[in-house]
């Protein structure tokens, strides 16, 4: 087993190296183009979210930017070669997610690696955080391959969860600023919001229609040797299908990862809609509850002051393989649940136009939710 893991590590090594190598020459023929900009899409096959709103801002802020999109697979093979193309020459790289190719290079000195995680707050542990938890980095790929290394902004949520920032991306804290999360402009811009409602109840008129609509997004859960848990969310929402009361409708967001062949089973039950269509936050709107496990978009809906709550059967085991930057009652005041008897319940207590009390999270979690992606955008370019 050590065997086969050295000679593992040592072609990582050997890849590293000859990509460092085609960078550099690339670097050197390739002049930077002050007015190139390139963002990454990992998360979803368009542009939405935090990237979303960098992008159009960009367009008013810059309107002679060049913006390139790109895709990755982070993984170590030819295809990763193609990315080097158009990293060269570029001024801005913009990310929201994990991105292998400038954790493998030695970026220009002109170049702005900027992290836009897509991730509210400091809920679940991630990154360097993590390295002695099952879910976390091997620390022989890490001396290898230095994940979230090379950036230069970081854009958070607040002060309070910027130390946490710094662990997990294994970074300065100066680096970090807690400027706001672009997307946060959705909450409270009236204007994108109610065009945004009015366009989903068009859409799903025959669905939301006179229910009590209750969004259910639980977080990414790892598989393989990284599990950090054993939950089957699928079978306890086919068992939701059959407590539910008749003004009851459940909207399920699966995790952007999630592989969509667990959700067929879904399709026979009249009172779930799988939601592939539309972002978490824009189902966020016309919910009158939120259900997450550990999910950080739990914070972005306490905005919308209604009821929310954490469905967390697995606390314990999740603790342990992954863990947490804080309970969950100091960072959220959500309802937290343990056992499905209870969640059925919560759920149908749920009526519509509810409010919830999220005063304390929404202090805690937020400095700033108005022109976030103004702010960000210019902060950047300066």
């Amino acid at each position: 087993m050590k065997a086969i893991r050295k000679i593992k590590y040592f072609l990582f090594w050997a890849f590293k190296i000859v990509y460092q190598s085609c960078y550099r020459v690339l670097s050197l023929i390739v002049p930077v183009n002050e007015n190139k900009i390139l963002m990454v899409v990992s998360r979803s096959e368009k542009l939405e979210g935090n990237l979303k709103f960098i992008h159009d801002e960009l367009i008013t802020q810059r309107p002679d930017a060049k913006i390139h999109l790109i895709s990755s697979a982070n993984k170590m093979n030819l295809k990763l070669f193609k990315e080097l193309f158009a990293i060269a020459g570029t001024k801005y790289l913009i990310l929201d997610d994990f991105f292998l190719p400038v954790y493998l290079i030695k970026p220009a000195k002109t170049l702005k690696v900027i992290q836009l995680w897509h991730a509210a707050g400091a809920f679940k542990k991630f990154g360097y955080s993590t390295v002695d938890k099952t879910f976390g980095p091997d620390k022989g790929y890490l001396k290898i391959v230095p994940v979230h290394s090379n950036y230069t902004h970081v854009y958070v949520s607040s002060p309070n969860v910027v130390p946490h920032y710094a662990e997990a991306f294994n970074m300065p804290a100066e680096n970090i600023y807690p400027l706001g999360i672009p997307r946060m402009d959705m909450f409270t811009s009236q204007k994108h919001r109610w065009e945004t409602i009015e366009k989903m109840r068009r859409q799903y008129s025959d669905v939301v229609l006179g229910k009590v609509v209750i969004l259910f997004a639980p977080t990414y859960r790892a598989a393989n040797k990284q599990k950090e848990s054993e939950v089957d969310f699928i079978k306890i929402l086919t068992d939701l299908a059959t407590d539910l009361e008749p003004d009851k409708i459940l909207v399920y967001k699966p995790h952007p990862y999630l592989m969509n062949e667990s959700l067929e089973q879904l399709k026979n039950y009249d009172n779930i809609l799988v939601a592939k269509d539309y972002t978490v936050n824009e189902w966020m709107l016309i919910a009158d509850a939120f259900i997450t496990d550990y999910s950080s978009a739990i914070f972005e809906f306490a905005l919308l002051k209604k009821p929310l709550a954490h469905f967390v059967p697995d606390l314990v085991e999740y603790e342990k393989g992954r863990g947490l930057y804080y309970p969950i009652e100091k960072i959220s005041d959500g309802e937290i649940i343990h056992e499905y008897s209870r969640l059925a319940v919560w759920i149908n207590s749920r009526t519509k136009n509810e409010s919830w009390d999220t005063n304390r999270m929404l202090s805690f979690n937020f400095s700033n939710v108005s022109s976030a992606t103004k702010q960000i955008t210019k902060h950047f370019l300066s």
